[in-house]
């Protein structure tokens, strides 16, 4: 029985370097523009770290956000976040799955403070594309 347990262990492990391993290094583009770049993966775990570039529609075109995720066999999530500064000052929590080798499907909640200083939250969605 215990070695069923530590097989089963070792396959659910190796399921989720292998996906890891797949973001590492690389670009993915979204369709409206935006850029993640996935710079550091641990295999062991899925982590992986990055820049987030904004795309060139919106309030803050082209603007780098750290990145920070972990991917689980098809699932992916990451944060998003710039806060060092107060110009473009937001934090974006993603999920989604690969689609394919290439391609992940994302939806995304945004939060940001609003113009009139009140705390603010937008949702969207976002497919990325390897490049």
């Amino acid at each position: 029985m215990f070695r069923i347990i530590a097989a089963l262990i070792l396959l659910l492990a190796s399921a989720a370097a292998s996906s890891a391993q797949g973001l590492f290094p690389s670009v993915w583009q979204g369709q409206r523009g935006a850029m993640l770049k996935v710079l550091a993966v641990e295999p062991a775990t899925g982590n992986f770290t990055g820049v987030f570039v904004s795309g060139p529609a919106g309030t803050c075109p082209g603007v780098p956000y750290d990145l920070i995720g972990r991917v689980r066999g098809s699932r992916v999530v990451f944060q998003t976040s710039r806060n060092w500064t107060t110009d473009c000052r937001a934090t974006t929590v993603w999920s989604g799955r690969f689609v394919g080798p290439t391609t992940v499907a994302t939806r995304g909640i945004a939060t940001y403070l609003a113009p009139s200083g009140r705390v603010a939250r937008a949702r969207g969605t976002e497919v990325f594309q390897r490049i």
